[in-house]
């Protein structure tokens, strides 16, 4: 048995630049793999998948349309592996929450079979979890990625790393505990000029040259963007509700991840970030004090 575990993420920056012919959105986002995680236990099996799932704040199909479920099966095929597998995975990061949960789980499960078979991953094998990667959602590929920050551009999908050799501030992130659809919120974004758009994407060029150079948050909390924060849905409302609070209580740079609802920001220190979650004890909500990886 091997154990994988799955790191969630949040957008530091995300804008919408265009949409493609199929009715995907094409991005502008700026990902960080933070300490939250899944784990995922597996062991070989004589053929088939079999996937159990303990924890998480909902339920959760354990079947074939369970993305780590669909994850093994194309391994197996693809690899043509002889055997199956069973796997438990152990719900720990919000569902629905903007946090990339469900495509981290899927791009560990693709890495962890890749050991648990023991197959060299060569340039063409590489290439061929990437395709599984790419066929599963573009959000896997990112996890799947060794790189803790990457560009993403296409619909995510194009990813470049980047390089932040100092640790950025620890984080506080905020579940309100509220599902947020990512097709019903990219429908409802209001049209935004060209213009704007490059703007923000100048914005988006400061950040990242700002977080390599190792400023202080200070200098570059502005700069953070989510474009998803715009979208004409009433449940945003209650999202930036807890943004807000967020900002009253200090935490710098406060933004939704993803199509949301996780809200987070940054603090200076772990005593500061313990006294916000202690002050947050009042919402109905779920904290975590975390950071990204390093």
């Amino acid at each position: 048995m091997i154990k994988v575990q799955c790191p969630a993420k949040v957008n530091l920056f995300l804008e919408v630049t265009g949409q493609r012919a199929d009715g995907y959105h094409r991005l502008a986002t700026l990902f960080a793999k933070i300490n939250l995680y899944d784990v995922l236990e597996m062991e070989t099996a004589p053929r088939g998948v079999a996937l159990e799932i303990e924890g998480g704040d909902a339920p959760l199909s354990a079947g074939p349309d369970n993305l780590v479920f669909r994850a093994a099966e194309s391994f197996i095929r693809a690899f043509r592996v002889d055997g199956g597998a069973r796997l438990r995975l152990i719900k720990r990061i919000p569902m629905g929450a903007g946090l990339g949960g469900g495509s981290s789980d899927a791009a560990g499960a693709l890495l962890g079979l890749t050991k648990l078979y023991g197959l060299r991953l060569d340039a063409r094998r590489k290439a061929c979890l990437r395709r599984i990667a790419a066929g599963l959602g573009a959000d896997v590929s990112f996890f799947l990625h060794p790189a803790p920050f990457c560009l993403g551009t296409g619909i995510g999908d194009r990813l470049k790393p980047v390089c932040i050799s100092k640790s950025l501030p620890y984080m506080v992130l905020v579940y309100p505990g509220l599902h947020v659809s990512t097709s019903q919120a990219y429908q409802a974004l209001p049209p935004v000029p060209r213009s704007v758009v490059l703007t923000r994407l100048s914005q988006l060029d400061k950040l990242i040259r700002s977080l390599q150079r190792g400023r202080p948050v200070e200098e570059w909390e502005g700069l953070m963007f989510n474009r998803l924060e715009s979208a004409e849905l009433p449940v945003l409302a209650q999202v930036e509700a807890a943004r807000r609070v967020l900002l009253q209580l200090g935490v710098k740079g406060a933004r939704m991840s993803g199509s949301g609802s996780s809200v987070f920001g940054f603090v200076a220190s772990h005593t500061e970030g313990e006294a916000a979650l202690e002050r947050l004890r009042g919402y109905p909500w779920k904290g975590f004090l975390t950071s990204c990886h390093g």
